[in-house]
């Protein structure tokens, strides 16, 4: 065999391999990695429902007069930022999920908190603005409450078909709201203290449904709480 056979051959098998080598190369660029899926979006209600029946708890404990306490301003704090900003968050995290109601249960009741507290809180000058007219105060807080109790009642109805456990939180808060507007309507401290105390349901309620979602959510739990869902 000659230099110059020896010289094609050689030239030959180079030539193959780049082809097979540039071949390859395109091969692979036409077959990308399969995407890796997202992992799904965070359970807002958890969120809203810890903040929401802590904040109950805690105002309807000051309502009941627990421990001597007549004045529930202490509460404020707690309502502007857990009741208030948490649970609104919760809310926002629950819309980004497409849950309507959930998303729009944790936001109004979120500006509840806020609106609540910007009442209590002196700086705002509301409550001030009612000196030497404390009927009017009442009148005015009795209507405030009577609205909310029916904002809740239309989460009532929707609730009917979805759990015993918030069926039963959501009943418990309309009844709190009717009895608080009452005391303000009537000035008697006695409907006020039974406001408080039929509030305590929703709030320990609401934490118990949180801590129903939260074991439901780990992969692993130590054991699950019921809700009594419906079979739909």
């Amino acid at each position: 065999m000659s230099s110059t056979d020896v010289d094609k051959l050689e030239l030959g098998i180079t030539e193959d391999i780049t082809h097979l080598s540039i071949q390859g190369h395109f091969a692979n660029a036409n077959h990308p990695s399969p995407p890796v899926a997202a992992p799904p979006p965070a359970n807002g209600s958890v969120l809203g429902l810890f903040s929401f029946g802590s904040t109950c708890i805690v105002l309807s404990l000051y309502n009941a007069q627990a421990s001597g306490i007549t004045i529930p301003n202490a509460v404020v704090g707690m309502a502007l930022f857990v009741g208030g900003v948490s649970q609104f968050t919760g809310g926002i995290i629950e819309f980004c999920r497409r849950s309507t109601f959930t998303g729009s249960v944790f936001c109004i009741y979120g500006t509840f908190w806020l609106s609540y507290a910007a009442v209590l809180l002196p700086g705002t000058g509301i409550a001030s603005a009612y000196n030497g007219e404390e009927n009017m105060l009442g009148d005015a807080l009795d209507i405030y409450l009577i609205v909310w109790a029916i904002i809740t009642v239309m989460f009532l109805i929707v609730a009917l078909r979805k759990t015993v456990a918030l069926i039963t939180v959501l009943a418990a808060l309309v009844v709190t709201f009717l009895l608080l507007a009452i005391a303000e309507f009537t000035g008697r401290s006695a409907f006020a203290k039974a406001g408080g105390i039929v509030g305590v349901i929703p709030g320990f309620g609401a934490l118990y449904i949180g801590l129903a979602d939260l074991l439901a959510a780990d992969p692993f739990p130590p054991f699950l709480l019921p809700q009594g869902d419906f079979k739909h």
